[in-house]
């Protein structure tokens, strides 16, 4: 049996310009007795072994005439195992018999004596038919199997990754989509501390301790709630009788949010819930005020998760509406010694009005919540006057307040609050991880707000151990807590979430960018980020704003610089137990947020390098 051959032939034109070359290849024609194109110019008729055999004859004479091999040329194929296979090329005589069986082309052309057909082959056919696939091509077959992991992990290595899985990345390594380990502090920040002292391995979660320090809210807990009613509450009845009444709470002053609420009057077992300390500043000193308190509360007997639920909701409104209060940066800040406070709130407030933006509102919230939380919830005038034939509310008094109820309002603000910082701090973590820069301004103005959320925990902190001793002075006891205790709590603060988050929002958005190709992003004090294109209208107005607010001439005249930064610098707080004891806002009011806002000119008011 003969085998089929492909003939080349060269023909040359009539004008003696350089020759055609033509391939004929039997595996080409269909059933009609067409020839199919050729193949692209870079694909090799013979490199698959599984292809037909092709056999090539050189043709081509200045005369026109043909010249063939009559000796068989070997073809040797080589396959994977080794195995050698050797063809052999027939003559041209018994070849040329079995291609003029096969029908004429039209594109068929003669050459010689008797006519064969030929497929021609030139620049256009070749650039014609590249993009399509070769069938002589076999690198996929040559390629790897298989990516990535084979087989089952070790046991050790899989309890390992299990154990990181559970602990979470921390955020070092999260933001940066690298691999972290189970151990604190992990490698990647070990080698940033090298650069970095005041680099730390944290997770948001780290961060909850420290903004809720548990000397302050240990008696919201749910024991400690229950051991306070019965140990200073006989019945929630007045002569053996139940005396329901609803009342409206107010946190001052100036607000007209309220909030609504169903509770009972109350046989007391001491005079401890009787009454109820008031803190107020005179003349830069801390004073406090005993001052009579309403016997009004929530029957914990008859309470139920529906209940708990209905009070939720209702506080939730009430902090809602203090949020939307016109006046709302003015209401829950005190301008005694900075305005700064109120001019941050102001902006952010009205970034937050025009963006509607999740995040930051909700870290208004929290920053109402803890206003809430600092100040006594007091009955509201009218109240007082509409329960003054009970005989059982004070008058005559600017502020009553139920201290019973205040303090189950207050465990549920308090439930509120931690998980609404929760929530907050899985946004930061979801937004500043891509870097994107719409993301920059709603990062930056929460931020802002959770720099006064820190400085007001700050001074609620130093305020509650001062208050605490120099109750137990006048009570003739020893005073529970010493103020380096409260300091060292503070310290904690800045150090921790302040100082961390900072840093690793400035290393995010490259707004003190060290490397030469990369641009820094810091709208604050580059002009060029606030090109079209770069910020959102109103983003690029809370940005105007804050410029204002830093280029502003100082508003009190010292001669140590502007007014951001002698906030900025670290109080002289002393170490010594002395009451009574000045006005401690002074030492933590606008102190973060102004040491964040210059940041942005120089990261040293933050963080200090070794590099």
């Amino acid at each position: 049996t003969q085998q089929p051959r492909t003939t080349t032939t060269t023909t040359t034109t009539t004008t003696g310009s350089s020759p055609i070359f033509v391939m004929e290849d039997p595996s080409q024609y269909d059933d009609t007795g067409f020839i199919s194109p050729s193949p692209p110019q870079h694909f090799s008729p013979s490199v698959s072994p599984r292809s037909p055999p092709i056999h090539i004859k050189h043709e081509g004479s200045p005369g026109g005439t043909t010249t063939t091999n009559a000796h068989p040329i070997t073809i040797r194929k080589v396959r994977g195992d080794s195995a050698r296979i050797t063809k052999q090329k027939p003559s041209s005589s018994s070849s040329s018999s079995s291609f003029n069986k096969k029908p004429s082309s039209p594109l068929s052309s003669s050459s010689g004596s008797g006519s064969s057909t030929f497929l021609i082959v030139t620049p256009d056919s070749v650039n014609a038919h590249a993009s399509k696939s070769n069938p002589f091509d076999c690198h996929d077959l040559a390629r790897s199997s298989q990516r990535g992991r084979k087989g089952p992990l070790a046991n050790e290595t899989k309890q390992s990754a299990l154990k990181v899985r559970r602990l979470g990345a921390c955020f070092h390594c999260h933001a940066r989509k690298v691999k972290c380990g189970e151990e604190r502090p992990c490698r990647n920040c070990t080698k940033l501390k090298l650069q970095v002292p005041h680099a730390m391995c944290w997770q948001f979660d780290d961060f909850d301790v420290v903004l809720f320090p548990e000397f302050i809210r240990g008696h919201f807990a749910k024991n400690e709630m229950a051991r306070f009613v019965s140990d200073n509450i006989a019945s929630f009845t007045v002569a053996g009788q139940e005396r329901p009444c609803a009342v409206e709470l107010s946190s001052g002053m100036g607000f007209a949010a309220t909030m609504s609420i169903k509770a009972k009057f109350f046989t007391a077992k001491t005079a401890e819930v009787l009454q109820q300390w008031h803190l107020n500043h005179v003349r830069g000193v801390a004073n406090l005020q005993a001052r009579c308190a309403a016997p009004i509360g929530l029957d914990t007997t008859e309470s139920s998760s529906s209940h708990r639920e209905e009070l939720r909701k209702k506080t939730d409104r009430y902090i809602a509406a203090i949020v939307a209060e016109p006046a709302f940066a003015e209401l829950v800040t005190d301008a005694r010694h900075t305005r700064l406070p109120r001019t941050i709130l102001r902006i952010v407030q009205d970034y937050a009005t025009r963006t509607d933006n999740s995040m930051v509102k909700r870290a208004l919230g929290i920053y109402a919540m803890h206003y809430v939380m600092t100040v006594q919830l007091c009955l509201t005038p009218t109240t007082v006057a509409s329960l003054a034939e009970t005989k059982l509310v004070p008058q005559g008094v600017p502020f009553v307040t139920p201290r019973v109820l205040n303090r189950q309002v207050k465990a549920v603000i308090d439930d509120m609050m931690r998980a609404e910082m929760t929530k907050l701090f899985k946004s930061f973590g979801s937004t500043l991880k891509p870097k994107e820069r719409r993301g920059w301004a709603p990062c930056l103005a929460a931020f802002l707000v959770l720099c006064l959320f820190m400085e007001s925990v700050e001074t609620a902190a130093d305020t509650f151990v001062i208050s605490e001793n120099q109750i137990a002075v006048r009570e003739d006891k020893a005073p529970k807590w010493k103020r380096a205790f409260a300091l060292g709590k503070n310290q904690e603060i800045e150090n921790m979430p302040f100082k961390q988050v900072a840093f690793q929002f400035h290393q995010l958005y490259q707004t003190h960018s060290r490397d030469a190709g990369a641009r820094s992003f810091n709208p604050l004090f580059d002009d060029a980020c606030l090109e079209p294109g770069e910020l959102d209208r109103d983003a690029a107005a809370m940005v105007m704003q804050l410029r204002r607010l830093l280029q502003e001439p100082n508003s009190n005249n010292r001669q140590t610089g502007s007014e951001l930064d002698f906030l900025s610098m670290d109080p002289i707080l002393p170490k010594q137990e002395k009451y009574p004891i000045h006005d401690v806002a002074f030492n933590y009011t606008g102190r973060l947020v102004a040491k964040f806002l210059l940041s942005f000119d120089d990261e040293r008011y933050i963080i200090e390098r070794n590099d």
